[in-house]
């Protein structure tokens, strides 16, 4: 007994330190060392994102730049590469970049130029309005005599033009108090803003002359941390995502600028004013997706307004007609076959990111559930092909009806025919299992019958 009892402790000493190696140890002080930061997360969360958003001011000027140098490189590369690629001289990127740089702020100083004028003159003119139209008595008789219908209204409605004039001038005391007294805020805001950018700008061209040692030393550490296998993926997850981001910026533009053609052409047409700067509004405010438009749609309404509410109106109904054809159609097939993500998925994106990021959502989870999406759809592949299941099992196989083939209708006399052949089957069936039944009963029989030797 004590021989065996020795040799189960020895047995269960071996199993002990067997299991106590390196590799297990190494994972128990990981496992205690997350629960430990966890632990530490929850219970001093707001100080966690207090210097979480420390660290966020500090990088931001980064993020911005690499931001910017992405949203560049995508017309870069496409001149240095079909414009400049047969040139025999050795700064092509540089000339790319510069022209890249031209044609950004020739965009955004035609965008002003055009935008800038006409809101000028929009402004000059409902200031003329204001003063035809003079005091608040007038106003309320200019109502009359274009809406008589609210002339009954206006009379229930008592106004105090002293104590509406009271309020405002309080109004602007306080808020010029308040200026004054943020006005140094102010200030650093604009001076911090300022050196973001160049910082920003910095970074971004740095990126942009650099991106190819920059893709290499990256690709060392992968490859001195990681194992092959584990850095072929983030290779793939990473081409995936310049390639899906990089086609949704061509696709966004694109979107944009054949709404507000539509909208220039359309406006056009019905001879309305502000044309050009509407559809100019429209196609800016357009690159924030499905949404984005309804601003600039806002916005060119109550320009309209201005110079007539009848137009305002036809505009209205216009910029919906124009909107749903947008929505339904260019948008998820222009930026959703771009991205290669179905047109529900764009919806569906769009609206988690609003309500998370806002803006910078909307523009950022497009590509990005687009990415998960490709990721998801090859892991569900992978695992089809692996488990050996054909397409046949998840193949949806509709009636006639719903693949649009017209339904056969059978005429009672093909019925009856149809029924009697298959009588005639099934007795010749039955006739068939009888005659097999004897067939055996005969082979039993002879089997007793013949002698044992």
């Amino acid at each position: 007994m004590s021989d065996e009892k020795k040799t189960t402790e020895t047995t269960v000493v071996e199993e002990r330190v067997e299991w106590l190696t390196k590799e297990n140890i190494k994972k128990i002080l990981l496992i205690a060392l997350a629960i430990i930061l966890m632990l530490v997360f929850f219970q001093k969360i707001g100080v966690v994102f207090v210097y979480l958003k420390k660290f966020w001011d500090i990088i931001f000027p980064f993020v911005f730049g690499a931001s910017f140098a992405f949203v560049v490189n995508v017309p870069m590369v496409q001149i240095e590469n079909k414009f400049l690629g047969k040139m025999p001289f050795k700064g092509k990127r540089i000339l790319a970049w510069f022209i890249t740089l031209v044609l950004i702020l020739a965009v955004i100083a035609g965008a002003m130029f055009i935008v800038i004028p006409q809101i000028v003159d929009t402004a000059k003119h409902v200031a003329a309005n204001v003063q035809n139209i003079g005091s608040l008595s007038d106003i309320q008789a200019w109502l009359i005599q274009k809406f008589p219908q609210t002339e009954s209204l206006i009379a229930k409605v008592d106004v105090s033009y002293k104590s509406l004039v009271e309020k405002a001038m309080d109004w602007v005391q306080k808020s010029g108090s308040q200026l004054l007294n943020s006005g140094v805020g102010v200030v650093s805001n604009i001076v911090s803003g300022v050196a973001t950018f160049f910082i920003g700008f910095a970074f971004s061209v740095y990126v942009l002359f650099r991106k190819e040692a920059l893709a290499v030393q990256g690709k060392k550490v992968l490859y001195a941390l990681f194992p092959n296998h584990v850095n072929e993926r983030i290779l793939k997850v990473f081409s995936l995502s310049y390639k899906t981001f990089s086609n949704f910026i061509r696709g966004q533009v694109l979107e944009a600028c054949i709404l507000g053609l539509m909208f220039f052409i359309t406006m056009t047409i019905f001879r309305m004013p502000y044309a050009i700067l509407c559809a100019v509004l429209i196609a800016i405010t357009a690159l924030i997706p499905i949404f984005g438009a309804f601003l600039g749609g806002g916005i060119s309404t109550l320009l309209i307004l201005t110079v007539s509410p009848k137009l305002a109106l036809i505009f209205m109904g216009m910029f919906l007609v124009l909107q749903q054809i947008e929505g339904k159609l260019i948008y998820p097939h222009v930026v959703g076959s771009s991205v290669g993500l179905p047109g529900i998925w764009v919806l569906f994106a769009i609206t988690v990111g609003g309500e998370l990021l806002g803006v910078a959502g909307m523009l950022i989870f497009v590509p990005l559930c687009s990415v998960l999406y490709a990721l998801f759809r090859e892991f569900v592949y992978n695992r089809l092909a692996v488990r050996q299941v054909t397409p046949d099992k998840w193949a949806i196989k509709p009636p006639e009806a719903a693949r649009g083939e017209p339904i056969k209708v059978v005429k009672p006399e093909e019925a009856k025919e149809r029924l009697q052949k298959l009588k005639e089957r099934k007795s010749r069936a039955a006739a068939a299992a009888d005659e097999a039944q004897e067939s055996i009963a005969d082979v039993i029989e002879d089997g007793r019958d013949t002698p044992e030797e």
